[in-house]
């Protein structure tokens, strides 16, 4: 059964998610300026971390997710 959420609650949340949505269209207006050298810097930069850290993401995603490959 789903839990009862206060008028105050979602409005907080509304909010939040307000904020959120204003930084990501900042943050997609920047991005869209670069140019495709710098792009593929942060890719490949993005792509070594995600490799570097496989192990312990897949273990932070099973503990929030409760879910594993069998």
């Amino acid at each position: 059964m789903a839990k009862e959420v206060s008028k105050e609650e979602l409005e907080k949340v509304n909010k939040m998610i307000d904020t959120l949505m204003k930084k990501a269209k900042i943050a997609s207006e920047k991005y869209m300026e670069l140019d495709q050298e710098t792009i593929d810097n942060i890719t490949k930069k993005m792509a070594m971390a995600g490799l570097e850290n496989h192990m312990r993401l897949a273990k932070l995603a099973v503990e929030e997710t409760g879910r594993r490959n069998l």
